[in-house]
């Protein structure tokens, strides 16, 4: 069954972390998988830690195992690992060419209300005309930025949506100059993929944190109770 070509929540959160992503990137470039001991020596970490990191991935359904050719040798062969969602390390890997193409529109001299009016348009692209409101999460979860619904029970009745982003997949582009300008895109897309999901909510509050260590919030009001 071919791989859905956005993440889920649970590959998102899984790559969020640095040295996990750093693993399925190294797999990617492997089209016959990689050991254990192979990704050591790719990524700079302990066996130990890289077998952590697997699990990880392996459980969010990001990566594969499968045993090694037969090499003659005593003993069980080892395990190679292999990527099962390539899309989703490819979305990660593409965090260079964003940086470039926010240096392209900053030369251009796009200001941030014209980004964000360009957000807006592509963010009415992002979810089907009346979609539930758990559709804005997972519209952000394959754009790779693992979020988490913090809601509360009463909140929700009155109609609200409190969401942590808790990873920033262009963090570098982000704290490059002009980096300001990427939040701006991301606001336009949660407004314009709002106003398919309820002609009622609104973005209450949009919080950009440090990308580094992540967490900007989104608090939509106006929904129908849920």
């Amino acid at each position: 069954m071919p791989h859905s070509t956005a993440m889920t929540p649970e590959e998102a959160g899984a790559l969020a972390h640095p040295s996990r992503r750093a693993v399925a990137e190294a797999l990617g470039t492997a089209d016959d998988g990689l050991t254990v001991a192979d990704l050591a020596a790719r990524v700079g970490l302990h066996p130990n830690a890289v077998r952590q990191h697997l699990d990880v991935l392996q459980r969010a359904g990001v990566v594969v195992a499968a045993p090694s050719a037969p090499t003659g040798r005593r003993g069980r062969p080892s395990a190679r690992y292999a990527l099962a969602a390539p899309q989703a390390v490819a979305a990660v890997g593409h965090r260079e060419l964003v940086r470039l193409l926010l240096e392209l529109v900053r030369r251009a001299g796009t200001d941030e209300d014209g980004i964000e009016a360009f957000g807006w348009e592509q963010g009415r692209g992002l979810v089907a005309l009346d979609a539930p409101p758990e559709a804005l999460s997972a519209s952000f979860a394959g754009l790779g930025f693992a979020p988490e619904e913090v809601t509360s029970e009463g909140a929700r009745r009155a109609g609200e949506m409190d969401v942590r982003l808790r990873a920033c997949p262009f963090k570098e582009a982000v704290l490059a100059e002009g980096g300001h300008l990427i939040c701006a895109l991301h606001r336009g897309l949660v407004r314009g993929a709002l106003e398919r999901v309820d002609d009622d909510a609104e973005l209450a509050v949009f919080e950009p944190k440090d990308p580094r260590t992540a967490g900007c919030r989104v608090l939509v009001t106006g929904l129908s109770p849920r």
